[in-house]
């Protein structure tokens, strides 16, 4: 049954058997940092090779929770010595996801099988994967791919549960880009045919490379890169950075061509991405929440709305969820303005008290964007807590929640 870690009880019945399910309100983003933290290490001998027989049951699990089995999905798992619990985000958006883990992976030397943790987010509204296979290796790669998960309304973010070298490095069954008997892989599998993108992070030091590498390599695996790594190039350019595309001629260290999951997409016909980040974006936040922008600006835009899918104008302008929320010193707020008008974009309290007007004039068609410092319009630092972004048009007003943390 889904063990008891949180304060409310939803039973719900059937006719045989009857199932119990225990919902969890709590920081999720918490919850992967406690779980990277506990992660055994190289050399730890603690992931456990997967028998065929427990990758099929896996891949039964992961198809029980695609198609909303949960009860179905929480008992297998428990066979095999996993949990799926529900969980609602309340430091982020009070949304509702899925957490399929070891029970006590997130304590020190709780982790037994080192087979990883999967997040679903079954009303995400971006069919995309983002999936970290190095997140002890890769420094901080799990807090871009699992910011990135939530920023962009994601489908599923997939975290390995050891270091990749956990069992030595040659071989090393516990990599799980580079091998696939493990239930990384068997997760991979089943999502990719129903995400348009899976983006892999990584992380790489230009100290152990060919010189003139740049700060980002990006792949696909294959020396034909596609049009969606120029989208995330430009991108990448734009916040400043300097970026190289993996072509099979030019960055062949980086490429991508051994990574298992993108030989396992490219082959079947879906789309990989393969990024790597160089360290010192990885260790500044100032960085690396930049490359967040842009995978949020490259997938969110263009894919969540069906107007935009179908390459229709939509009829009124939309407010996009402000990032990052919560904040401390800074907060982005993008809204798309279908035709040209007046707006006026304001910040209020709880109490229903204006506390800045952030800007009142004439825009054009297109995406627009403005970031709130947290001040006043008197120029003071407003307290912490909930406050509330709406934007007035003639036509419509549409608010979004935001959380100020100082």
């Amino acid at each position: 049954m889904i063990k008891k870690i949180g304060s409310v009880l939803l039973v719900f019945f059937f006719l045989s058997p009857v199932f119990s399910q225990e919902v969890k309100y709590g920081n999720l983003s918490l919850l992967i940092s406690q779980i990277k933290s506990a992660m055994p290490g190289e050399n730890s001998n603690a992931f456990v090779i997967p028998t065929s027989g427990e990758m099929e049951s896996f891949r039964s699990v992961t198809r029980h929770m695609l198609n909303a089995r949960y009860a179905s999905a929480d008992s297998l798992a428990d066979s095999l010595g996993y949990e799926l619990y529900e969980w609602y985000d309340t430091a982020y958006d009070s949304s509702l996801y899925y957490v399929l883990m070891e029970p006590s992976a997130n304590v020190s030397g709780g982790v037994q099988l080192g087979w990883g943790t999967y997040i679903f987010y079954p009303t995400g509204g971006v069919e995309v994967a983002i999936e970290v296979p190095h997140p002890l290796f890769d420094s901080n790669t799990w807090q871009v791919g699992f910011t990135s998960y939530q920023v962009v309304q994601s489908r599923y973010f997939l975290m390995a549960g050891t270091h990749r070298y956990a069992n030595g490095r040659d071989p090393r069954p516990a990599d799980v880009a580079h091998n696939t008997q493990n239930m990384f892989h068997v997760v991979h599998q089943e999502i990719s045919p129903l995400v348009s993108h899976t983006m892999q992070i990584h992380g790489f030091s230009r100290n152990n490379h060919p010189a003139g590498y740049p700060d980002v390599i990006l792949s696909n695996g294959t020396p034909s890169p596609g049009p969606i790594l120029d989208s995330l190039a430009q991108g990448i350019i734009g916040e400043g950075y300097s970026v190289g595309i993996f072509d099979g001629v030019n960055y062949t260290t980086l490429g991508a061509t051994t990574n298992t999951q993108g030989q396992f997409s490219n082959s079947n016909g879906y789309s990989f991405i393969h990024m790597e980040i160089e360290y010192f974006i990885r260790a500044n936040a100032a960085h690396w929440e930049k490359f967040v922008d842009v995978i949020y600006a490259t997938f969110y835009v263009p894919m969540s709305l069906p107007w935009l899918a179908h390459n229709e104008i939509p009829h009124k302008p939309f407010l996009y969820p402000g990032y990052p929320n919560p904040f401390n010193s800074r907060i982005g707020i993008q809204w798309y303005q279908p035709s040209s008008g007046d707006v006026t974009l304001e910040i209020f309290n709880v109490l229903g008290e204006r506390v800045r007007i952030l800007l009142q004039g004439y825009f054009t068609t297109g995406m627009q964007k403005v970031n709130w410092d947290g001040l006043s319009d008197a120029g003071l630092s407003v307290a912490s807590g909930q406050y509330l972004v709406v934007l007035r048009t003639e036509n419509s007003v549409q608010v979004k929640r935001i959380v100020l943390i100082r």
